[in-house]
This record gives C-alpha cells, structure tokens and sequence, in this order.
C-alpha cells in the first residue's frame, strides 16, 4: 500500500505541473471558453486548491525536521569576564584583577532513541496524508468545476429554448388575434396563448437570473470574466461512451486510489507511530558525545593566570526509571487515537463504497433516461406536426398545438439537463478513484462544439 500511495502523490505533482504548463499552452477559442479550459485555469487561480498547495508545502516540511534529529548536534559556547577578588588569609588581603574566559565546543549524536526513529516515521506517514489530501482537493476542484460549468450551460441553454418558445407563442398570439378579427378564431385562443406567454416570460427573467449566478460560480473558480461557453455537440455526444459498465470495476480501484480514503490511511499509519513513540518513554536512550574546550582558572600571587585544556569523548546512557504515570498515559492515549483513525477510515471506506454505488447507478440510469428522451423528443416533435396539420383540417384545435409545444419544450429541457447531469456525475465517479484530471477533463471537452474529434 505505501507504494501505491507514493506514486500517487507523484502524481499529483506531476498533475499539477502538467496543469499549469498546459494553462499557458492550451489556446480556447476566441469567444468562448470551454470545459478544459476552464478546468486549467482553476488548478491555478481556485482558492481552495490555492490554500491545499500551501497547506502541503507546510506539511511536507516535518519530514526533513524529523530527520534532523537523527544528525549529530554540535553546539559553541563562549564567555569572557573580569573578575575582582579579595583574599583574606591572617588578618593580610590581598586584591586580584584578571579577565576570565572560556569556550567549548560538543557534539552529541544520538545512537539509539525509539522516539525519534519512530517519530520520522510518523513524519513519512504525515507527508503521505498531506500529499493525499491536496489529490483530494484536486479531485474537488474538477468535480466543483465540471458541475459549476454544466450548470452555466444549462441556464444558458434554458434561456435559449425559452426564447424559441417566446417566439412561437408571439407568432401564434398574431395569428390567433387574426383569426379573431377575421371571425374565424376565438377569444379564448387569445386568452389561453397570452397566458402561457406572459407565464414563460417570468420563466425568462428566473432563466436570466440563473445565468447570473452560475456564471460567477464558474467565474471564482477559474478566477476570469466568462463571456461565452462552449456548448454541447450533440452529434459528438454519445451517452454509451459513459457507460460505466460494472460497478465491480469502480470499487476496488475507489478503495485503493481514493485520495480520503488514502489520507486516512495515512493518518492511521501515522497514529501507529504515534503509540511507538509513546512506547519509548520507557526506554533507555545512547548518545555518543564528545567536546573541547578551553578557559582561564584562578590567578595567584605566583602564577598569573591558570589556563585549562579539556578533550573529552564517551558514550551517555539514560534509564527512565519512573515518570509518575506520564508515559504510560501517553500510551493509552496513543493507542486511543490510533482506534479512533482506524474507525474512521472504516467508516470512509463504507461511505465511498456507497456514494461509488448511487453515482455508478444515476449514471446507468442516466444512459437509459437520455435514450428515452431522446425516442419523447421525436415523439414531441411529429406531435407538434401532427396538430398543426390538423389544426389546418379543421380537427384540432391551436390548444392542442399549445399543449403539443409545451410537451417539446418541457422534453427538449429534461433532455439538456439529464445530458449534462451525466456528465456531472461521469465526472463525479472518476473523482471517486482519482482519475478525474486534465486527460479525462479533455475527453469530456471533445464532447463540446469546436473541439477535435
């Protein structure tokens, strides 16, 4: 597992450096900006993602002081003084004056210590769940993009098939006041059109209002003005593509490469660690330590100044003996934690396990639900013909092309919707096994207008 998670968060640096590379070498078109674009430009200016990648290379950093402290400890110490002194010996004093100096130099490196062995690798494990936690906010970041684009196209694409709608109804309110005025149509085919107007023109202004709000989502995201969105090609759009297939295909690579589940794996083994170090407190610790050092001693009526050398080197031995408890609460509490990351990571595994599961099967719902819509939308389409030739016939009535028109639009905006919730949650169950980056992006991205086959 610790070299699976190790190349995982290679990964994750190569993703972001990719990102970044491809942010400056990656050309959208000129008036729209599409789904990888958009997706480049957030691994940059995201302010989520900004706090993880500072958030990590602070983290990274407890490796390298945990390895400090196996290295050898040198220190330098140095004084200087004056000293006044009075001697008394039989009633006779005598006063000295003399400067007093010394200076030492120690090394101690540690040949045996418990804590700190463990506590670098505690330190590994605490990297590694950093590392998996800044893959986990990517895996966010392009889910949170991905859905927050959609949502802009969708509202987009509302407003445009809203407008169509508006058109026909003025259209068919010119005819019916026409007709009425000819003596050949009714008041209340005037009344029934004008009603269905004005009640989609309040959908317009909500439609209007929508493209607002999802379009500054998508904007703090990617952290620039979007003007224009690539829509979808649907020619280009093929629901089977998607297709999941099986769901034991997504489970045990969510177990294995989901950046939650990786990082509480990681904080597990690191809390593992933890109860070694705590351990330690009840064993001995070596040091080797070796010094010099040099300093001035007392002066006397016959020698003027007293000068020491010392060289010293040796091993030290510390035996605890007893800490009043201390360590051994230490421990308890150790082990504590420890049980406490172990439950959470079962519990993580539970849980992604069943959001796997309920994307995995609103995804092949979406499969079967887009074909539906798209056999209603024919359908609509050759009932709207139908009523309006027999509108002409004299067999139907212009409600009956009113009701006809309603179904179209209401499948013509079910099918958008389904169309983009798919992709929404395809991007959501790549998100689930760490795979959604600027490679599967740009998949998705071919699916829209002006992108290569």
């Amino acid at each position: 597992m610790k070299h699976a998670v190790r190349s995982r968060s290679a990964w994750v640096r190569t993703l972001v450096g990719g990102a970044i590379l491809a942010g400056v070498t990656h050309v959208a078109p000129a008036l729209a900006i599409d789904l990888l674009r958009s997706y480049e430009l957030a691994v940059i200016n995201d302010g989520q993602l900004k706090v993880s990648k500072a958030r990590v290379e602070q983290g990274r950093e407890v490796l390298p002081q945990a390895k400090a402290q196996l290295w050898p400890n040198i220190g330098f110490s140095y004084s200087y003084g004056q000293v006044d002194q009075t001697r008394t010996l039989n009633n006779l004093s005598e006063s000295l004056n003399y400067p007093s100096w010394s200076a030492s130099i120690q090394l101690r490196q540690p040949l045996y210590r418990k804590y700190l062995f463990s506590q670098v690798d505690q330190a590994k494990w605490q990297v590694e769940g950093t590392e998996a936690q800044l893959d986990m906010d990517i895996q966010a970041m392009g889910t949170r993009v991905v859905a927050a684009y959609f949502d802009a196209l969708f509202s987009r694409d509302s407003l445009d098939l809203i407008l169509t709608q508006l058109a026909s109804y003025q259209a068919q309110l010119r005819a019916a006041k026409l007709a009425f005025a000819a003596g050949t149509g009714t008041r209340t085919d005037i009344d029934d059109i004008q009603a269905r107007y004005d009640l989609l023109r309040a959908e317009e202004i909500k439609a209007r209002q929508s493209i607002g709000s999802t379009t500054q989502q998508l904007e703090i995201y990617v952290g620039e003005r979007v003007r224009a969105l690539a829509s979808l090609n649907e020619q280009r759009f093929q629901p089977d593509e998607l297709d999941p297939k099986s769901p034991e295909t997504w489970l045990p690579r969510a177990l294995a490469y989901n950046p939650g589940v990786r990082q509480l794996a990681a904080r597990y083994e690191a809390a593992r660690a933890g109860v070694e170090m705590a351990k330690s407190g009840h064993l001995p610790t070596l040091d080797l330590v070796a010094s010099s050092g040099e300093s001035t001693g007392e002066q006397t009526g016959t020698l003027p100044r007293t000068d020491y050398r010392t060289n010293y080197i040796g091993v030290q031995v510390n035996f605890p003996i007893f800490a009043g408890g201390y360590v051994s609460s230490q421990v308890r509490q150790a082990i504590a934690a420890a049980d406490e990351a172990r439950e959470a990571l079962d519990y993580a595994k539970d849980d992604l396990t069943l959001q796997v599961r309920r994307t995995f099967d609103a995804l092949k719902a979406g499969i079967s639900r887009v074909r539906a819509l798209e056999v209603a939308l024919v359908s609509a389409d050759q009932m709207v013909l139908s009523n309006e030739k027999g509108v002409r016939a004299g067999t139907r009535t212009t409600i009956d092309v009113l009701a006809a028109e309603q179904q179209r639009f209401n499948a013509r905006v079910e099918l958008a919707k389904e169309r983009y919730q798919m992709l929404v949650n395809y991007a959501a169950l790549l998100g689930f096994v760490g795979d959604l980056n600027a490679e599967s992006v740009g998949r998705i991205n071919k699916m829209l207008k002006g992108q290569a086959g």
